[in-house]
């Protein structure tokens, strides 16, 4: 009853351990399975050394108690005939007497042809004639087995956690055949598993160093093998939160075995996941694109109209008017705002093909004239260097859009009392513009969405603000076969534009 009791708690404490075991990191799983390694590999070590030990110590015995008997047999066998007790205890007791401190040898008793005491090395305990059944058991163990089974010697040796001691025996026969007795040998079993212990002893004095040596390079060699592991789970935790390139960085992948080859997979599935989401992000932009498609073309026939009905009243003034030199310039740059104003429709519209001059001085005048009361209205300096002697060959439409647009951007960005800068020049490459403004810096993750339409472009005082103006920047630029790149860092902001000249 009580063991079928204690059985489900044994399974129930196996089962917990069991469980506790796999919540383990592998950080000290392998540690503790090197170190229940070790252990288990030097008890078998120490159970076969000292079964080894045993049966040695057995077989030594067993041979010099064989030796002793038959010298003692052939010694008493004459007294025993002529009945001469005291030269029997003579020759039985001298064995006992010179016997060294670390011999087992513990009495030698002789007993007749009936199994009485005939002498004994220590008379005090076995009388004389006292019958072998009324002494200990294992003399009577002794004769009987001698007497029954016909062999010639008998030898019994307990088992290390056995009491009793250790016996051998012999009969005495004499010339004719005849059974004279028996010699029976009783040896200390303490002294022989002490000489064991000793042995073993030595061993431990060996090992245990050993063991304090095994021990922790196994916790050391264990933490180097989970390392990889522990890092590819620590990156497995942080994907769709970072970067795969991120996530990707310190996995090893140059080993051949399971962890290399499993760090290669990981690399191989993060590679793949990159792809897709610049997939899923054109995918994305796409549908972005195609948004502002439909609302582009929805509204570019109802600007278009008043459009052209505000340029053919300017044109009408300019042609059968009377306007003063004031007048005129200011007509003229309704005019060029106004066919911005249809360039940035066009600009939308991605088929729209809308015919333009070349970009012109006069057209540089007019960005610095619109640009320059917004700058003043910040009480920033605004740095102006146009270093352009005559019209290049880009559409004045596209390049007026994509230059006022930089700089509207500029002026949202620039602090109270900062600074704006337009450089423009013409080299080997082509028109070269860059525009830098002081201030608010654009963050790593506006950056991944500036060209975007509807992007985030800056973030002031925890609101974001969005736009089409850099969209449509990058529009211009790739239509225009160009590049564009930014530079932000904290206090400066810098916008770099390169469009190639070709001839017209």
């Amino acid at each position: 009853m009580a063991s079928a009791v204690w059985l489900p708690f044994c399974m129930l404490g196996q089962s917990k351990a069991a469980q506790m075991f796999s919540r383990l990191s592998y950080r000290y799983k392998i540690p503790l399975a090197l170190s229940a390694v070790i252990l288990l590999t030097e008890l078998v070590v120490t159970i076969g050394l000292i079964t080894l030990a045993v049966s040695d110590a057995r077989s030594d015995l067993e041979s010099s108690a064989q030796n002793l008997c038959r010298v003692l047999t052939l010694s008493v066998r004459d007294p025993m005939v002529k009945d001469d007790l005291w030269r029997a205890f003579e020759i039985i007791r001298t064995p006992v007497a010179v016997r060294e401190p670390m011999n087992p040898l513990k009495k030698i008793i002789l007993f007749d042809g009936n199994a009485r005491v005939y002498a004994s090395t220590s008379p005090r305990e076995e009388h004389i004639q006292s019958v072998a059944a009324q002494l200990p058991a294992l003399y009577g163990a002794a004769i009987s087995h001698l007497t029954g089974s016909g062999n010639s010697f008998y030898f019994d040796f307990p088992g290390p956690l056995s009491t009793n001691d250790i016996s051998a025996g012999m009969s005495v026969n004499s010339d004719d055949g005849s059974r004279l007795g028996y010699v029976v040998l009783v040896y200390d079993s303490k002294v022989v598993y002490s000489r064991v212990q000793s042995t073993l002893l030595k061993l431990a004095l060996a090992t245990v160093p050993a063991l304090l040596l095994l021990i922790p390079l196994g916790w050391l060699w264990g933490d180097r093998m989970a390392k990889p592991l522990l890092r590819l789970s620590a990156a497995m935790a942080r994907i769709g939160k970072e970067p795969p390139e991120k996530v990707g960085a310190g996995i090893a992948t140059e080993s051949n075995d399971e962890i290399g080859q499993l760090g290669q997979q990981f690399q191989l599935m993060l590679s793949e996941l990159e792809q897709k989401q610049a997939l899923e992000r054109e995918v994305v932009v796409s549908e972005r694109l195609a948004a502002v498609g439909r609302v582009a073309a929805g509204i570019a026939h109802e600007i278009n109209n008043p459009l052209g009905g505000m340029l053919n009243a300017i044109d009408t003034l300019n042609t059968h008017g009377e306007p003063d030199a004031q007048t005129r310039k200011t007509l003229g740059l309704l005019e060029r705002g106004l066919g911005q104003i249809r360039a940035i429709v066009g600009a939308l519209l991605f088929e729209a093909r809308l015919d333009s001059p070349a970009m012109s001085l006069s057209d540089w005048q007019d960005l610095k004239l619109l640009v320059a009361p917004q700058i003043h209205a910040k009480q920033a300096a605004f740095h102006w260097e146009v270093e352009l002697d005559e019209a290049i060959a880009l559409p004045a439409h596209l390049v007026r859009q994509l230059v006022l647009n930089l700089l509207l951007n500029a002026v949202k960005a620039v602090e109270i009392g900062g600074r704006v800068n337009c450089l423009a020049t013409v080299g080997e490459a082509g028109l070269q513009i860059t525009i830098s403004n002081t201030g608010q810096h654009i963050s790593g993750v506006a950056m991944e969405h500036l060209f975007e339409p509807f992007g985030s472009v800056a973030a002031t005082e925890g609101r974001r603000s969005y736009s089409l103006g850099l969209w449509v920047s990058y529009q211009i630029v790739t239509q225009l076969g160009g590049t564009i790149s930014v530079n932000s860092e904290p206090g400066q902001t810098c916008f770099a534009v390169l469009l190639p000249i070709t001839p017209r």
